[in-house]
């Protein structure tokens, strides 16, 4: 055997046992291991945990505050004192100590329903975090779904290419056995030979697409770039309802536009918000103070001890703070015209998305049909091809070119029905459902 078909012999061998051994990573195998480990939706409910936080009463400013305090104090003095009978007297080092403790406690009652709005402006955001967070993941399901159908794909088309590969082997040994016999020319088992060199060098590089979109596909779950392993081929396309019924779940369901709406929201919240600085502060306060000295000799009395409770109401009222207060709404009242204009924008971004989508979708599908229809034309056309050859009707040369047309007939339908399903994908994701696709 010849270097060459020892070559060609070793390749198919070494892919064949690389097919054995490895998992089967199943659709929802897949969608589960994103939903729990991907890098950008862990850092989405990370950061959603934090709003839920900001929207607790704790953070509300209703409680009261309440804050302790503590002081000790020594001194050493040198001390002279007149006495009223006309004596003095002096002291050097003269010590004493003060020691004191409170207890302070401040709850504001009204500010100008600050608070109120601010807790709703909270909520609003937490909101907001929720719809990032949904945002994030249809994302993540789509380039998923993107991937692992890329995956699929090349699986699909290094079993072609195999498939091309092992036709092209059997020609260059009938070819060679062909050659023995006084049949075939030395021509023929050059061309054969070139053959099945340029189907192994398509193969190999196909397998290397396959290995890379492993490795992405691998990423996206945060698995081992090195995990190897087989996906489900299968490609189950849905029935979509009429194009009517997904536009009136655009409008109220689309990810983008609810979160514009959350946005606009929140505009109004933080004019509220401002507003209310035009308003007193009410607040009432409260102290218990304790407080225990010992004096130097010095001093009439030895040690003196009190303690006493304080409490009262504040009324806060700013006046006129340089106009800081009206310049902050007038700018939160631009904010809410602006909000106003992205919510727009974001309603006729998703409609020209999905009217292009739609459209596109409709055309892949027809793509599909039409080269399903290739296929099946070109596999008939290599039977017959194959048969002439192998009676020796046409030449090598024809039957070649019938043996490229239909791998690049089957490619172009792997292609067209993954880039189908990819496009039904996305209209769901456009109308907010991608999470009850049929993946």
């Amino acid at each position: 055997m010849d270097n060459s078909k020892f070559f060609v012999y070793t390749f198919l061998l070494l892919a064949v046992i690389s097919g054995y051994g490895q998992e089967l990573l199943g659709k929802q195998e897949a969608i589960a291991l994103a939903l729990e480990s991907n890098f950008d939706i862990v850092r989405s409910n990370q950061s959603m945990l934090i709003q839920e936080n900001n929207q607790s009463v704790f953070n509300s400013g209703y409680l009261p505050t309440v804050s302790g305090t503590a002081n000790i104090t020594y001194n050493t003095d040198n001390v002279t004192a007149d006495l009223q009978d006309g004596t003095s007297r002096t002291l050097n080092g003269a010590k004493s100590d003060s020691r004191s403790a409170g207890l302070n406690v401040n709850w504001v009652l009204f500010d100008g329903f600050n608070r109120s709005f601010s807790m709703s402006l909270n909520q609003a955001n937490y909101s907001i975090s929720q719809l990032n967070a949904r945002a994030t993941l249809e994302v993540v399901l789509l380039d998923l779904f993107n991937s692992y159908y890329e995956v699929a794909r090349t699986q699909k088309t290094v079993k072609s290419l195999q498939s091309t590969l092992q036709i092209s082997k059997d020609r260059l040994i009938r070819a060679s056995y062909g050659f023995d016999y006084g049949q075939n020319t030395k021509l023929d088992i050059t061309n054969a030979q070139v053959d099945v060199n340029t189907d192994s060098i398509n193969l190999l590089n196909a397998r290397q697409s396959l290995a890379n979109a492993r490795r992405n596909l691998n990423f996206l779950l945060a698995r081992d770039a090195k995990a190897d392993f087989q996906v489900d081929t299968t490609i189950d396309f849905s029935r979509l309802e009429s194009k009517e019924v997904f536009e009136s779940k655009l409008m109220g369901n689309n990810t983008q536009i609810l979160l514009s709406q959350a946005g606009l929201s929140v505009s109004a919240y933080n004019t509220r918000i401002n507003t209310s600085r035009y308003l007193p502060t009410i607040a009432l306060d409260g102290n218990y103070n304790y407080r225990l000295g010992n004096n130097n000799s010095a001093s009439f009395l030895a040690a003196s001890t009190s303690s006493g409770l304080s409490y009262g109401a504040t009324l806060r009222w700013n006046l006129f703070d340089g106009g800081a207060t009206r310049t902050a709404v007038q700018n939160a009242r631009i904010n809410q015209v602006i909000e106003e204009t992205t919510l727009r924008e974001a309603k006729q971004q998703a409609i020209l998305n999905f009217e292009n989508n739609w459209s596109d979708y409709q055309n892949r599908l027809f793509v599909v049909s039409a080269q399903d229809r290739n296929l099946a034309a070109n596999q008939e056309n290599f039977e017959r091809a194959s048969e002439k050859f192998r009676l020796g009707q046409v030449t090598s040369l024809d039957f070649r070119t019938a043996q490229q047309n239909l791998l690049q007939a089957e490619i172009n339908l792997i292609e067209a029905q993954y880039n189908a399903k990819i496009a039904e994908l996305s209209i769901y994701q456009l109308v907010g459902d991608i999470q009850q696709a049929n993946f």
